[in-house]
């Protein structure tokens, strides 16, 4: 599984990359050469959703079973954690300065890219690479995430169950199940 997962984690590392980079043109008032293939971008973040969506729903569930981001980036270093949410928070403030400054997202083809409009999807797209990339690092970083996982009869369980869906026995986890140092 790791073998699939490592190259779209690098796919969106180099998402993320060109988006900061095409930022910071934009901050600028630039558009970098080749930005007006910037609608790529937008596909690019499909390519890498759909493993790190699959990896989330595999991993990202706390022991309840609900979601979870602490346990979907137990794999991955504090500061990684922060960064990814320091972006979620970065697009949202961006998209609030962006439509108060009365940047709309039109583009069509042919017409060159403002870079307004880079800049409104620049932000979005480093916040979708980064957090991409940091789940799917921390499968990479931590491959127990995607042990399967089976109760005491053997039967396979979702790693962060409570109970076997099989026989309803209860699953006995320890502190370190739980919460993976990172």
């Amino acid at each position: 599984m790791i073998t699939i997962v490592i190259p779209f984690m690098v796919l969106a590392g180099l998402g993320l990359l060109i988006s900061v980079t095409f930022h910071v043109f934009a901050l600028v008032g630039r558009v970098p050469l080749g930005g007006n293939v910037f609608m790529a971008m937008n596909f690019g973040i499909f390519a890498i959703w759909l493993p790190a969506a699959f990896v989330f729903q595999r991993i990202g569930r706390d022991p309840s079973g609900r979601p979870s981001w602490k346990q979907a980036l137990a794999g991955c270093p504090r500061w990684m954690r922060y960064a990814m949410f320091g972006l979620l928070g970065y697009a949202f403030l961006n998209f609030l300065l962006c439509t108060a400054a009365g940047t709309a997202p039109h583009h069509s083809a042919g017409d060159p890219v403002s870079p307004g409009s880079l800049r409104l999807f620049s932000g979005h797209w480093m916040a979708f690479y980064g957090i991409g990339f940091a789940i799917l690092f921390s499968v990479v970083r931590d491959r127990s995430l995607l042990a399967a996982a089976n109760c005491p009869s053997g039967h396979p369980v979702n790693p962060s169950a409570s109970f076997c869906p099989a026989c309803g026995v209860p699953l006995v986890r320890t502190k370190a199940d739980i919460s993976k140092p990172g």
